[in-house]
């Protein structure tokens, strides 16, 4: 029973002194990285990057030992060293609980919903990057037949010549829950007209993209997601 015990104890103090990571994780990510500012980011294969959120989470573990029928044949002497024994471990998880919390790591959105914590930093998730080009979120409008216009801001430092960028857009309303998803062409230059390419040093704006089925009331806090999905150039 003791060395059950013992185990049980070890177990879980690994348990809680390793970092566990969320199980969204995409399967093409390369590393987590902490910038400058305390913000991590994860690197994709497909040289894509988002953030991701740490979620501290509370530890409650605790070790009871239970009473067996069979260890009635033991002596008095040694039922009482092995509940000292029991008492030191589960004290020992405690305390290792107090200095190394479990640290959650997940993407923005988890089962169809915005996080807590990337609704408090959803600034960071209105610009995405691939291939050395850069979209971020510029402004939105309303029309007269209650459509939602956005318009985005896009840079370049590659030496490719864009001709499209395709981008996705996630809309999220102010409790987080998803509303629709939109894929657009945030670029689109004309064929073999040069200067409509998105080239390197360059910056550019957008044209308006009207997404219908959003409800006004319900997005007052800009809640979105950007991905870049597909890129070509000459």
């Amino acid at each position: 029973m003791y060395k059950a015990l013992q185990s049980c104890a070890i177990m879980a103090l690994f348990l809680l002194v390793a970092p566990a990571f969320a199980a969204d994780k995409a399967d093409d990510a390369v590393a987590l990285i902490t910038l400058e500012n305390g913000a991590t980011v994860r690197l994709n294969a497909d040289f894509t990057w988002e953030y991701v959120f740490l979620t501290p989470q509370a530890n409650a573990a605790t070790i009871e030992p239970q009473a067996s029928t069979e260890s009635q044949a033991t002596t008095e002497t040694v039922q009482t060293q092995t509940s000292t024994e029991a008492e030191q471990a589960s004290q020992a998880v405690a305390q290792a609980a107090k200095l190394q919390p479990v640290v959650i790591a997940s993407g923005p959105v988890v089962g169809g919903a915005m996080t807590a914590s990337a609704m408090d930093h959803a600034n960071l998730l209105r610009a995405t990057a691939k291939g050395g080009a850069k979209v971020s979120y510029l402004k939105s409008q309303w029309d007269n037949k209650g459509r939602l216009g956005l318009n985005f801001e896009l840079s370049s430092n590659s030496e490719e010549n864009y001709v499209i960028i395709e981008m996705e857009i996630g809309l999220f309303a102010d409790s987080g829950e998803l509303i629709k998803t939109e894929t657009v062409n945030v670029w689109q230059a004309i064929f073999r007209v040069p200067e409509t390419y998105l080239r390197k040093g360059q910056t550019r704006d957008s044209e308006t993209f009207w997404i219908e089925g959003i409800d006004k009331a319900k997005w007052s806090k800009e809640l979105m997601t950007l991905k870049i999905i597909d890129m070509s150039s000459r």
